[in-house]
């Protein structure tokens, strides 16, 4: 009685046992010896293991190499975008519409870069918005104002406005803040501009651009002598 006692397992035992098992993540493919994990395969002598380079079968020439697939691979691209060029670009010329230039009032000009094979690019959403400063509704104490406002942002040379956007990660949305700015720096331009008439512009931004080109003088070029201009002919 007493020998079958001890050996009938206690409940502690076996809750015990039942949370050793639920916390066991591993697969029963875990727990087979290493060799059969590994694909080996017993012989007479020992085990020989499938994934060992040294247990390889010889080359029979019966197959195509890696640069043979790698090539075959390229033919297949290359046939893949022909293919598109003849039965799929055709079909575009449905939405084709004629070029027409951009009229008077269309004065903001936005330029976008586009990365060809790289869709998440982190400088494609960048949007540069230039403007001409003489195609601005502006009279001349507001545009005085207007570019005090703007700053190192107006390109003396060119006579000019850029500014850039990359705030957001949608490009559209970089479209709209600049058009918004814009409006605003107008607008702002109009209240009472002749309180900064006074105010010089500053553009030391630019004063490498603005800076004279020096030429050298004609008169100091070295005069050709006869001999030198009959041997060069």
């Amino acid at each position: 009685m007493l020998r079958s006692l001890t050996r009938t397992p206690t409940m502690a035992t076996m809750v015990q046992k039942q949370a050793v098992r639920s916390f066991m993540t591993s697969v029963a493919v875990a727990d087979r010896p290493r060799s059969k994990a590994l694909g080996a395969v017993r012989t007479g002598g020992g085990s020989k293991d499938s994934m060992d380079i040294s247990n390889l079968e010889d080359f029979q020439f019966d197959d195509s190499t890696t640069v043979g697939y790698d090539s075959l691979e390229a033919q297949r691209e290359v046939r893949k975008y022909l293919r598109i060029a003849k039965y799929e670009l055709p079909k575009l010329k449905a939405f084709v519409k004629p070029f027409q230039p951009p009229t008077q009032t269309q004065i903001l000009r936005f330029r976008t870069s586009t990365y060809l094979g790289e869709a998440n690019h982190p400088a494609a959403p960048k949007v540069v918005l230039t403007v001409p400063t003489k195609s601005l509704p502006l009279t001349n104490p507001e545009l005085h104002k207007f570019l005090l406002l703007v700053g190192p942002r107006y390109d003396p040379v060119k006579e000019q406005i850029k500014m850039s956007c990359e705030k957001f990660a949608d490009r559209s949305q970089n479209f709209k803040w600049l058009s918004d700015v814009m409006d605003k720096l107008i607008n702002e331009a109009k209240k009472d501009p002749e309180s900064v008439k006074d105010v010089e512009l500053d553009l030391r931004h630019a004063a490498k651009s603005m800076k004279p080109k020096v030429r050298f003088p004609k008169e100091w070029n070295r005069p050709v002598s006869k001999e030198a201009t009959e041997a060069s002919a």
